[in-house]
């Protein structure tokens, strides 16, 4: 993201924000409730408007682009409320998943890895979706998005209503997809929650990246932000 900007009608809510994701990495952004971070995660993947600057994905400008095709592009959004079909199958949701060319040419691998990865999903998978607990429908949320074969998956506060023990579940199976190969921008409130899987993390505050770090597993230490 090169100095974006993203305005709500006439309120202003990203300013000039800068971040890079390399392949392969785990990236992480923090800020309180209200600060942009779910409206960072909808420019990068085509969701909302950008009004200046550039997004370059894969050494190409991807703004303006529609959904459709960065999905394609293998790009995938997981939101933060799921927006699973509730009167529909755990399996018929990940499928779902694979509905354009490049998750339909996959499918059979992809729902394997899911299954893998998440097995209480493989036992419900007749199950529907408005009988999972909270844990199981963020697992189920995030195996849709593998469904698609993502290259880069932006992930928006998967802790969000879990309780603890199933936050270090779910942040283990993030840290796991990054392990294997996924690269991923995550969202979340509290660098407490992170600091033990990412690469680096950016601060968001009131639409401004203020400030970066990047820890000892990072793979390239990227250039410093501030302001």
């Amino acid at each position: 993201m090169r100095h974006i900007d993203v305005f709500y009608d006439d309120l202003h809510i990203l300013h000039g924000v800068s971040l890079e994701v390399g392949k392969g990495e785990l990236v992480g952004v923090v800020g309180a409730n209200g600060h942009g971070k779910s409206t960072l995660l909808k420019a990068v993947c085509g969701l909302v408007p950008v009004t200046a600057g550039d997004i370059v994905y894969a050494g190409e400008s991807i703004r303006g682009k529609p959904v459709s095709d960065l999905v394609a592009r293998g790009l995938v959004y997981v939101a933060e409320d799921r927006r699973l079909f509730p009167d529909m199958t755990v399996r018929e949701n990940l499928l779902l998943g694979a509905y354009l060319d490049r998750g339909r040419q996959l499918e059979q691998d992809s729902l394997k890895r899911v299954f893998d990865l998440y097995p209480r999903l493989a036992e419900r998978e007749a199950q529907l979706a408005r009988t999972l607990s909270g844990g199981e429908a963020q697992m189920l949320a995030l195996g849709r998005g593998l469904m698609s074969a993502p290259l880069l998956l932006a992930i928006d506060e998967p802790s969000l209503g879990l309780a603890p023990k199933l936050v270090d579940t779910m942040l283990e199976t993030i840290a796991a997809l990054k392990r294997a190969g996924t690269t991923i921008l995550l969202v979340e409130q509290s660098l407490g929650l992170i600091d033990g899987i990412v690469d680096r993390v950016y601060r968001l505050e009131e639409g401004i990246i203020v400030d970066e770090t990047v820890f000892a597993s990072a793979a390239k230490p990227a250039a410093h932000v501030k302001g």
